[in-house]
């Protein structure tokens, strides 16, 4: 790959300086631009948590919120590594090119990742070498909710949800002819070269048309020392280390075969009225990335093959929302998409020839309607209905699943009660799962009879939480639920290799629904001299669905590992607390104050008071969790380790700057087959 030029990276860092004084000007703005533009008459709502407008503040479940200047600076290629500093999230980083969330320990089928409110439809749910096929370079907003968000978006949401949006289907009209963005990367560890734009252009007074698209490019990642664990390396053989740094070998500085391209791009229109909007829009993603090598599960003497993931996803979206659509209603919306998705696992031999390992196929389509009702005295909610088809293939010499169906059906309600001081907000889903597979042929797959070849499942979901407002700008939240989530194809009916994760993998077609009981408490605070959240939580697994290392090893030397049920707890907590340095309003003598600055704290002076624009704090955050097998009394496998750290922050008018250190602990509770970890400091700046 050719090294960026130096236009190529001065115009980067003009472009990021342009767009981050730009999205100020925007700030300063925001009313001006409101009264002049023609929206809808459906406020802005955190679409994760329903139809109801209500901001993380006033919702029983944590929420986190990613949008304007926050989401520029901790925008990444990656979904997974963008999120990765948000309260109880961190990134699986398999590989350079496939990074997803994790939430509070839980990552694959329990994570659901939406895009604009409906499933993104690829297989990164099923292997953590799966690129995640959204694009956070496009995002204009990105919702992540800690625990269980089953209630609306169904049983794989048992563990959280990532909703990432984007302004493919407009929904307002801007107030120019053209509108739009860009945004340009540069990576000095891998040799990053990216670049972001997204435009927004008036055809009309009620229509609008959308183009946006993205591409990105990296070299090998570099790294200080060698890239294998001393573990690794210590039973490398005479051959290995005669490769030296080569893929293969023992490399040192880089790592092999981490290389990655991807572009995207997409186009839509809306057309806009004063009650609603209706829109459509067209998306194709493209990735190609490189995988690891792991010397451990290799020959000894033979060269290892080098595998790469060769993906293209096609997205077609259909949205609307609508006010007062039907009398007992104050407003409702709806949503449509179909994905056709498809990667090829590819090895390259010794001398250059490629040969197709499996090949990943799915396509289906997401669909839901919801309905806000008018208040009901005190009670508003919202009510809904989900409809979702999957078809996933997977074929190929190395393909451990075989075609499988799946059809999703489900109801919702949400509803809120007001008694001030508190809020009661409860919600309940019931949902029918049907999984099938095509083929009962025990060589292909975990089936022992034909009777297995579908499975139904029911899943229930209930969940009631409570906000206590002690003031008007501090509250408690308390919320409980039982979770229910139906196998996924994979844990039902995988048999057989999956070379770019090491691993031979067995499904359980007798797999009955995990079942979780957790319980959730937050104490947020969000203006005066301390700021911020801070809550724990409790997740009592009844049936945890594992895929667990057997020990065995299969006939072409990958380990085996199988899914079972077991009872499972996860105990953990996340903070984020902000200590404001500066007066929180600036003083003007002779006239009453709001007691708030810390001037008048100590002077007792009555002076008025307007709001300071320049603010210093020092933020302090953390997260935990601590993820114990119940049934076997040992440490599960892939948790997080402790995190914590701190940063002062400058935020002012026109200039922004902020310091931090963070603190990754050493994880040392590991399960069997697991290594320890050493920990590490990151210190950053912007």
């Amino acid at each position: 790959m050719k090294r960026p030029s130096l236009p190529f990276i001065l115009f980067g860092s003009i472009s990021a300086g342009f767009a981050l004084a730009q999205s100020t000007d925007t700030a300063t703005n925001a009313n001006a631009e409101t009264t002049a533009t023609t929206t809808t008459l459906l406020p802005e709502i955190v679409v994760t948590a329903g139809s109801l407008q209500r901001s993380a503040f006033d919702l029983a479940q944590p929420v986190s919120i990613l949008s304007g200047k926050q989401l520029q600076l901790k925008m990444a290629p990656t979904l997974g590594e963008t999120l990765s500093g948000e309260p109880g999230v961190v990134s699986s980083n398999f590989t350079a090119g496939a990074a997803r969330p994790i939430i509070r320990g839980l990552a694959d089928n329990r994570v659901l990742i939406l895009n604009n409110g409906t499933d993104i439809f690829d297989v990164s749910n099923l292997s953590p070498d799966h690129v995640s096929s959204v694009q956070p370079l496009l995002a204009q907003r990105i919702e992540v909710v800690r625990g269980a968000a089953t209630i609306l978006y169904g049983s794989s949401a048992i563990g959280g949800v990532v909703n990432v949006l984007d302004n493919r289907i407009p929904t307002e009209v801007p107030n120019q002819p053209i509108k739009g963005e860009f945004v340009n990367r540069f990576d000095s560890a891998n040799m990053e070269r990216s670049g972001a734009g997204s435009v927004d252009i008036r055809a009309s007074e009620h229509v609008v048309l959308h183009l946006d698209g993205a591409i990105r490019r990296t070299e090998n990642v570099r790294v200080p020392g060698n890239a294998l664990s001393d573990s690794i390396r210590a039973g490398l053989s005479a051959d290995q280390r005669a490769r030296g740094s080569s893929f293969g070998g023992d490399p040192v500085h880089v790592v092999p075969n981490t290389g990655v391209f991807s572009r995207d791009f997409g186009l839509g229109t809306s057309y806009v009225w004063d009650g609603g909007f209706i829109g459509a829009s067209f998306g194709q993603s493209l990735s190609v990335y490189g995988v690891p090598n792991n010397p451990s599960v290799d020959d000894p003497v033979d060269m290892p093959g080098r595998v790469r993931l060769d993906m293209v996803k096609r997205q077609y979206s259909l949205r609307g929302a609508i006010n007062d659509p039907f009398p007992a209603f104050a407003s409702g919306n709806f949503k449509f998409t179909y994905t056709d998705y498809r990667h090829f696992e590819i090895e390259r031999d010794s001398v250059g020839v490629d040969t197709v390992g499996s090949t990943f196929k799915t396509n289906g389509f997401d669909s839901r309607i919801e309905l806000v009702h008018h208040p009901i005295g005190k009670m508003e909610g919202s009510i809904g209905t989900q409809a979702l088809v999957k078809n996933l293939k997977v074929v190929g010499s190395e393909a451990f699943l075989q075609p499988t169906h799946t059809l999703q059906l489900g109801g919702f309600l949400f509803e809120e009660i007001k008694l001030n001081p508190v809020r009661l907000q409860v919600g309940a889903r019931v949902e029918y799962n049907r999984v099938e597979i095509d083929s009962s042929d025990p060589t292909l797959t975990s089936l022992t009879s034909d009777s297995q070849r579908q499975r139904e499942y029911i899943p229930l979901s209930f969940a009631a939480g409570a906000i206590y407002d002690i003031t008007k700008e501090t509250n408690l939240a308390l919320t409980t639920r039982y979770s229910e989530r139906a196998p996924a194809a994979e844990e039902l009916f995988a048999n057989g290799p999956h070379e770019a994760t090491h691993q031979f993998i067995v499904g359980d077609p007798n797999l009955n629904k995990e079942r979780v009981i957790g319980i959730d408490l937050s104490l947020r605070k969000r203006s005066g001299l301390i700021t911020g959240s801070i809550g724990g939580f409790y997740n009592h697994f009844l049936n945890f669905l594992e895929i667990t290392n057997t020990g065995a090893v299969s006939a072409d030397n990958l380990p085996i590992f199988n899914y079972n049920g077991k009872r499972a707890g996860f105990l953990g907590g996340e903070a984020r607390v902000a200590c404001h340095l500066l007066p929180l309003n600036t003083i003007r003598s002779g006239q009453r104050g709001d007691g708030k600055s810390l001037k008048e704290l100590v002077s007792g002076r009555e002076d008025s008071s307007v709001p300071n624009p320049h603010d210093l704090y020092v933020e302090f955050r953390g997260d935990y969790v601590r993820a114990q097998d119940r049934t076997e009394g040992r440490p599960l496998p892939r948790i997080p380790a402790l995190r914590y750290g701190t940063a002062l922050v400058y935020e002012g008018p026109r200039f922004g700057g902020r310091v931090e250190a963070q603190r990754v602990s050493g994880q040392t509770r590991v399960s069997a087959f697991e290594t320890t970890t050493p920990g590490y400091t990151f210190l950053n700046a912007n």
